[in-house]
């Protein structure tokens, strides 16, 4: 079965999380935006290499009992919206709260890193749905421009973002107390 096929059979109906489950492991990256099937190639070597370095930078300093990981989705209010981020950070605990996905309120912070073909997506689509539920922090990396937005939620939205560009130390307590500089990850 193709891309093409797979898209053609579903045409009509609303896809769930169930659903994706059903679909090959071609190494695509399929996510729901409300019943709708998102679909991104695998990331590319500038991405890789970002979200490998922030990966080691947040694990060196998360306390334990707290993981840094990524490539387990999470469920956005209902079955039809689901995104897999690049990283989150949560506690260890959380990976048990569910077996398919991972529960918003668990999500201490979610990371996307921008490529060429999501930008849309990481920049508004996924900045709406995870302040909808309540993630409390999420993080943009532009391996492009070297940057790295800092949104935390008021309520249930991101108010204006803080922007951290390389060769600038930051500090913050959140998600725990850390210390970062973009260059050493993008």
């Amino acid at each position: 079965m193709t891309m093409t096929d797979t898209v053609g059979y579903r045409f009509r109906d609303w896809w769930t999380i169930d659903d994706l489950f059903d679909l090959p492991d071609d190494g695509m990256r399929y996510e729901l935006a409300d019943g709708c099937l998102l679909v991104s190639p695998a990331p590319v070597p500038r991405h890789a290499k970002a979200e490998f370095h922030l990966r080691e930078l947040l694990q060196r300093q998360a306390p334990a009992g707290i993981a840094v990981s990524g490539n387990a989705g999470i469920r956005i209010g209902s079955n039809y919206t689901y995104f897999i981020p690049d990283l989150y950070v949560i506690p260890v605990t959380a990976f048990d709260a569910h077996p398919k996905y991972l529960l918003p309120a668990d999500v201490m912070l979610a990371v996307e890193i921008l490529s060429e073909h999501n930008r849309g997506r990481d920049l508004v689509l996924k900045r709406h749905y995870y302040a909808s539920v309540g993630i409390p922090r999420y993080w943009i990396v532009d391996p492009f421009e070297h940057t790295l937005t800092v949104l935390a939620l008021d309520g249930t939205e991101y108010p204006a973002p803080a922007v951290v560009p390389a060769g600038k130390t930051w500090t913050t307590d959140q998600p725990f107390p850390l210390t970062l500089d973009p260059a050493e990850f993008c």
